[in-house]
């Protein structure tokens, strides 16, 4: 963290980071990395609105508020999606979202309250087939984003109301309710019970396109908590967990600047809260913050919708092989087109656009 704030004061502050899940920061996300990964709501009119935490800045609950009344603290899905500089990248360029849909907080009175039930899977499955609905009438391709949710309930909805657009479970479970501390402190249990390769299965079994994993599963002592194997980002704990994956997407949050390039040199994306474009890598090393979409073509960096589609070809057998990808190669040179990637390829995402505002959950 020191590193990254002498950097900024370095530069004089050049680089002001826009509000969490803004339609600002998420188009900054999208022009600057692989991809974005944002948070979605429904209020009480029927709005897609991109927020977060279960309340506004302003105290409000967005699923028991009209837009009109959070409008100050949060943006429409469908006025972010109308900006062109930000769906012609994710339709045509291969860059990727992530769509987390969230849970309302049990006291707004949305989704059955403390008492969920039907009323909060019927709340999650209109959140759903609107998000799907305004996604497939831009064309964004299905292997070009994907649906998660900590909320249990997302299963069963996806099953419904996904479409052929894919989805995961994020785990452990976080509630809706409580501080950061409280949260963390009730999925403790969970986070004990479930090893990387039991929610390997779990994903796998539900047909899950990648694996949403926390870093603490993977660095620090903290990995070694989970009862079962253990796994790491070196050495043996490197090895163990590359033999369980066999080249099974994850996606790791958070992804701290220093811990970044070993991420991402493991094959593994990161979806990222320091997303300041002027920042290198501790040491000096350069920092690339489109490692998929901005492949290496004999040493020189290039947008992949620009390339031939021999060169993605020869990107995909280079990835295949250094990370030792299980899925068949005719398989993904069929996926490799000019506008979308193998959902394998290790990208950088932009955590709520630009990262997580200091504050929130």
């Amino acid at each position: 963290m020191s590193f990254i704030t002498l950097r900024v004061n370095m530069v004089g502050g050049a680089w002001k980071k826009p509000r969490e899940n803004s339609i600002e920061a998420l188009l900054y996300g999208m022009e600057h990395a692989d991809g974005v990964e944002m948070d979605l709501r429904l209020t009480a009119d029927g709005e897609v609105v991109i927020h977060h935490d279960p309340k506004t800045s302003g105290g409000l609950y967005p699923e028991s508020s009209d837009y009109s009344e959070i409008a100050e603290y949060s943006d429409r899905f469908e006025d972010l999606l109308s900006k062109e500089e930000f769906t012609s990248r994710w339709v045509d360029e291969g860059r990727f979202v992530c769509l987390e849909l969230k849970a309302p907080h049990p006291s707004s009175g949305s989704g059955g309250g403390w008492f969920r039930g039907e009323p909060m899977r019927r709340h999650m499955s209109e959140l759903m087939q609107k998000v799907r609905e305004m996604i497939e009438h831009e064309g964004v391709p299905l292997s070009s984003t994907v649906f998660y949710s900590f909320d249990p309930v997302i299963t069963k909805v996806a099953e419904m109301h996904s479409g052929d657009y894919r989805h995961a479970r994020l785990m452990p479970k976080l509630r809706q309710w409580g501080g950061w501390n409280v949260q963390r402190a009730a999925a403790f249990p969970s986070f004990i019970s479930t090893s990387v390769p039991r929610m390997l299965s779990r994903q796998r079994k539900l047909g899950a396109p990648m694996l949403p994993l926390a870093l603490e599963y993977l660095e620090g002592w903290t990995r070694h908590i989970p009862i079962g194997a253990s796994v790491g980002l070196k050495g043996r704990g490197l090895q163990r967990f590359n033999e369980i994956r066999k080249g099974h997407p994850v996606y790791v949050w958070p992804a701290p600047l220093e811990v970044e390039p070993r991420l991402l040199d493991a094959g593994l994306s990161c979806i990222s809260d320091t997303m300041d474009s002027s920042l290198q890598y501790p040491g000096g090393l350069e920092r690339c913050m489109r490692p998929a979409t901005m492949p290496e073509i004999e040493g020189i960096r290039m947008p992949w919708n620009e390339i031939s589609q021999g060169e993605r070809r020869g990107v995909v057998q280079k990835w295949r092989k250094r990370w030792s990808w299980s899925t068949p190669l005719e398989e993904l040179e069929r996926i490799s087109t000019a506008n979308t990637l193998p959902w394998e390829a290790p990208r950088l995402i932009g955590h709520r656009g630009v990262g997580k505002d200091p504050g929130t959950l």
